[in-house]
């Protein structure tokens, strides 16, 4: 078995477009919606998938869904709810409630392994972040609360990845809006029990270039632009 797994896709699509990878199923680890352009196409995309799909729901996706907070952080949060007010008048109803629908965990028997896929982690599925300087006692505290040999995350658009006590923790970065530094697509192949995290250049030129047709103000596109185009917040 060789699986995509996807994580914080913002309604890119141009960025989930240019994964070209061969692979019998795909993992989508949430945040399919706010901050991008495409949130239809994006849905539409993963709902027209033609292999086996599995998702967990991300804290953008909640919020969407159920009109809760997203609980983002503050450098972002501002975005986050001009976008979604823009997302709920342009998806349909059914979209809407197709991106609340999977559970915020699940656990995955794959080529023999246990595999645990969340949006967090697992102490707190949608809005704890794990960061690659994150303490390796805490790395291992959630690794042993998901009792998997492999914990895919997400969330904090950063990747890495760290094996600890014989347990494997992959942080697969973002999809749509990767915030470190490298203005690429972030995402990894799980394959005979091995991890790869990968990256791919997409047009983040025709991104901004729809960016810029969004009905929103000025000043917010300028940033998820900046966003888009340094994959870190603008200077301010």
């Amino acid at each position: 078995m060789r699986t995509l797994v996807i994580s914080d896709i913002h309604a890119n699509i141009d960025a989930l477009m240019a994964i070209e990878e061969p692979c019998d199923s795909v993992i989508c680890l949430g945040d399919i919606v706010d901050y991008g352009p495409g949130p239809a196409a994006c849905i539409e995309y993963l709902r027209k998938l033609e292999i086996p799909l599995v998702r967990v729901r991300g804290n953008h996706d909640n919020a969407l869904a159920f009109w809760v907070d997203c609980a983002c952080g503050s450098a972002f949060k501002h975005l986050s709810v001009i976008t979604r007010e823009y997302m709920r008048q342009v998806l349909s109803r059914e979209q809407i409630d197709w991106t609340g629908r999977p559970e915020t965990i699940v656990t995955l028997d794959l080529d023999g392994l246990k595999v645990c896929a969340v949006h967090g982690a697992p102490s707190d599925n949608l809005f704890r972040y794990l960061f690659p300087d994150t303490s390796d006692a805490d790395l291992k505290a959630e690794l042993e609360l998901s009792q998997a040999d492999i914990l895919l995350t997400g969330h904090t658009h950063m990747p890495f990845m760290k094996e600890i006590g014989g347990r494997l923790l992959v942080n697969v970065g973002s999809v749509g809006q990767p915030r470190d530094g490298i203005a690429k697509a972030s995402y990894a192949v799980l394959e005979d029990g091995r991890v790869e995290l990968k990256r791919v250049k997409y047009d983040v030129k025709s991104a901004v270039a729809s960016l810029r047709k969004l009905p929103l103000e000025k000043a917010a596109i300028d940033e998820l632009a900046y966003i888009l185009k340094h994959a870190k917040m603008p200077p301010h």
